[in-house]
């Protein structure tokens, strides 16, 4: 889907940006680019719409050479969401979110039905939000409506930077996990900015960490990231704790189960983390549930076993 071949920028004071990077985000997957600041995450990422144009290498997109493709062309074939959502102040919600549309030559009942879609898609009920100015939301409702425009005309691929750090932790959390519904749910290619390792490993499907330089560390899962560090720097990066995090995004293993039930029942969707919380709550054994069939009982034995086998 994206593909970047020995991707380099160096300006004209002779900083190199980014060197030789290359990395490849499948479809429908969110990557997300990580690293300190001054890695090259923000550039990397404007290099796929050509809001930045490499000195060296190749951006493909589908195949396609992104150097080939007209830039405005390109842009309205990609959604972009910034870190302070960037809505048009003087346009009501749903003109911010028909910009695309509008420019694409959708006529006005096409238009209205995708406005009202997206906007019951990311949860802001249409009849109640679509004439509100932006300075009449919160700013989580604001970045509702920057994913909802960026989502406008179909794009193929979702650019995504810094998008949640504008907000407070409490709705930062929220936004993720609605975030994480919607784009599986919609199936869209994205690409996300972060400089915060939490963010990156919940959010992640694969997570490209990034040095000073724009040097590619490593490019994996978050399991993997957490509890394989490839290079000293992704171990620093991550932190101490990894292992901790680990658990919380590392799914259960059915397949070990242990016959019976307990007082204590947990999901099987849980990941570890949540698994080990029931276990201190608990007795020492906890049960795993499919909605009303149990599954078998987990162990502090068992949880352990599965916390070390290699990702």
């Amino acid at each position: 889907m994206i593909r970047l071949e020995g991707v380099s920028k160096t300006y004209a004071d002779g900083t190199t940006a980014v060197a030789e990077l290359s990395l490849e985000v499948r479809r429908g997957e969110l990557c997300v680019l990580v690293g300190p600041s001054g890695c090259g995450k923000t550039t990397t990422m404007k290099m796929l719409n050509r809001l930045i144009d490499p000195t060296a290498g190749r951006v493909l997109l589908d195949g396609e050479d992104v150097s080939r493709i007209d830039p405005v062309q390109l842009r309205r074939r990609v959604g972009y969401v910034i870190q302070n959502v960037g809505l048009f102040p003087h346009l009501k919600v749903r003109d911010n979110v028909a910009t695309v549309p509008k420019l694409l030559g959708w006529d006005k009942a096409r238009i209205r039905r995708r406005v009202d879609e997206l906007l019951d898609l990311v949860g802001l009920e249409p009849a109640i939000y679509r004439d509100r100015y932006p300075a009449q939301l919160s700013g989580g409702q604001r970045q509702r409506v920057g994913v909802a425009r960026a989502l406008a005309a179909d794009p193929l691929v979702m650019l995504m930077d810094e998008p949640f750090s504008a907000v407070d932790p409490v709705s930062r959390e929220r936004l993720q996990t609605e975030f994480l519904r919607l784009q599986k749910e919609v199936g869209t290619t994205v690409v996300l900015v972060t400089h915060d390792i939490d963010e990156a490993v919940r959010l992640g499907d694969r997570v490209a960490v990034l040095r000073q330089g724009g040097h590619l560390e490593q490019h994996a899962t978050p399991a993997t990231l957490l509890t394989n560090p490839a290079t000293p720097f992704v171990a620093d990066f991550v932190g101490a704790d990894r292992t901790v995090k680990a658990l919380s995004v590392t799914p259960l293993d059915r397949s070990d189960l242990e016959p019976g039930t307990a007082g204590t029942s947990i999901a099987a969707t849980a990941d570890l983390g949540q698994a080990l919380v029931a276990l201190l709550a608990g007795d020492g054994r906890v049960e795993v549930r499919d909605g009303d069939r149990s599954l078998g009982t987990l162990t502090a034995e068992t949880l352990v076993r599965q916390a070390r086998r290699p990702r």
